[in-house]
């Protein structure tokens, strides 16, 4: 393994890094409150911007976008500095935030949503990479959990602060919120980040490497993306994309193979704990993504839940996700060895996968939280040790392009996910209701009328909606094995993982 440069890092003290870390934090609250904050209000900007053909690019252009800029970023910030990269993304995601709430049709607000996610990849990437100059990795379990609660919140509270700018200002508000709040990230980021020390070559960027990142990634989320439009995978609308994005990155290996400085060093895949942690977080997005959008859909279709009150009960999973993080970020810092959290975590979300398969959601207020609960702490015990894990195994001079992609493919994971177990879903509902005698009254598509069977129970006779329920109930647990089966091999994986000892460093990372 190469020499880190750790002993070239500067000192920080706590006060700068507090300050720091409150900038990081700002501009990864941006960055992932983007990502939902529009979900609740989309019906609103296309009626106002008369664009309902286009709504779903609204969330898409965002995604897409932000999530392939992600590891150019990474690398730009190892061959640049990451200063000047992060005030680069927070610029281009306040710049285009004025865009986008300034937008008088749908076309301009796409446009700008796109600027937004070339701004917002550099927010989620570089802040990661930047914990790593801050303090060695021994201290980094507790400041890798703010990042993870900050996540959690973004998360949780986007579709809350959305519907309320709709109903009660107006859908502008979205974006015009994250101009007080960026500028503040620029200022602490951009004071405090000058002891950071820049690279000191003169950088080559492989652009060709950065063109076929793109060329890969974007038709593939393009592709996954169409899955539920098409009703299925073998469609010309999604195999099409998902192809070219197979040949794009083909040729991205074979680029990056003979590059003299590649956009993504395939040195990384050459290290067995960072192989590891990657593909243990691509599982574990793959899981957590789909249980949040599945889970409440669950609860509304099977015991007729509101959609308030299905939200609702997804409180204990984010709760306990964010405390478990937290909880776990300071014990790794205080034992100097994660191996044995991921195992706990992919463990636990294992269990409670199948859990959910076996017992169903819905029918016990108790045993719903707290099966729900036991997988959001198992998610919570996860992230930040593979992280911390990651960042100190990797070379100094690869800390950000490999944090990059790890955040690359746990968000691939999670859009794959929600991708195919919602296929799953339909085609085990679609399955069970054809077998239903009558099952003609719900139309062509009868899977998917069993997502609004409520509108047609005055015509439907109690036999078929008692039918009906059990199909509803029996797709939704094949949906939870099909998770934890995948979650079998999370576990068989974190087997080999290997214990490390965390790194410090002879000067203190901290002055008081």
């Amino acid at each position: 393994m190469a020499e880190r440069e750790v002993a070239e890092l500067p000192v920080f003290t706590q006060r700068e890094i507090t300050s720091i870390m409150i900038g990081l934090m700002l501009a990864l609250f941006l960055a992932n409150l983007d990502q939902t904050i529009v979900a609740t209000s989309l019906s609103t900007m296309a009626r106002d911007l008369d664009g309902w053909a286009l709504m779903p690019w609204v969330v898409s252009a965002y995604l897409v976008t932000s999530t392939t800029m992600t590891p150019i970023y990474g690398r730009l910030s190892d061959l640049y500095g990451r200063r000047p990269v992060l005030l680069t993304a927070i610029g281009l995601f306040v710049g285009a935030s004025v865009l986008c709430a300034l937008a008088q049709t749908m076309p301009q607000l796409i446009a700008a949503r796109v600027l937004q996610g070339i701004g917002g990849g550099g927010l989620r990437s570089v802040t990661q990479a930047t914990v790593a100059d801050l303090v060695p990795p021994r201290e980094r379990g507790r400041y890798q959990a703010y990042f993870s609660t900050t996540f959690g919140v973004a998360t949780a509270l986007g579709p809350v602060l959305g519907g309320f700018f709709a109903d009660y200002l107006s859908w502008h508000w979205i974006f015009w919120i994250n101009i007080p709040f960026g500028i503040l990230a620029f200022a602490l980021s951009n004071e405090r980040l000058k002891k950071l020390r820049r690279p000191p070559r003169n950088p080559v960027i492989d652009w060709l490497g950065a063109i076929l990142i793109l060329a890969s990634a974007v038709p593939l989320l393009i592709g996954v993306g169409r899955v539920e439009q098409a009703g299925g995978w073998a469609t010309p609308d999604v195999m099409a994309p998902i192809g070219i994005g197979i040949l794009a990155a083909v040729a991205l290996v074979w680029r990056e193979a003979v590059a003299p400085e590649p956009m993504l060093p395939l040195r990384l895949f050459a290290n067995q704990t960072y192989c590891l942690a990657t593909i243990l977080s691509l599982i574990n997005a793959f899981v957590m993504t789909s249980v949040i959008v599945l889970v409440p859909l669950d609860y509304q279709l099977v015991a007729g839940l509101s959609a308030n009150a299905a939200g609702a009960r997804l409180i204990p999973l984010t709760v306990l996700m964010a405390i478990a993080s937290f909880v776990v970020g300071s014990l790794v810092s205080w034992l100097g060895r994660p191996r044995i959290f991921p195992m706990i975590g992919m463990t636990g979300m294992m269990v409670a996968c199948f859990a959910i398969a076996y017992t169903g959601l819905g029918h016990s207020l108790v045993l719903d939280l707290t099966i729900t609960g036991i997988l959001g702490a198992s998610f919570g015990f996860q992230i930040n040790p593979l992280t911390v894990m990651v960042q100190n195994d990797l070379d100094y001079r690869d800390t950000g392009i490999g944090l990059s992609c790890i955040t690359f493919f746990r968000t691939m994971g999670g859009a794959f996910g929600v991708a195919i177990l919602s296929t799953i879903l339909i085609r085990g509902l679609t399955s069970g209701v054809m077998a239903i005698p009558g099952h003609e009254i719900l139309g062509p598509e009868p899977g998917l009328a069993l997502f609004h069977l409520d509108q047609q129970a005055g015509v439907l006779t109690p036999e078929f909606l008692r039918a009906a329920q059990a199909t509803i109930e029996a797709a939704f647990r094949r949906v939870f094995v099909v998770a934890g089966a995948v979650s079998v091999l999370a576990v068989v994986a974190t087997l080999f993982l290997k214990e490390v000892s965390l790194r410090g460093r002879e000067t203190p990372a901290v002055r008081r």
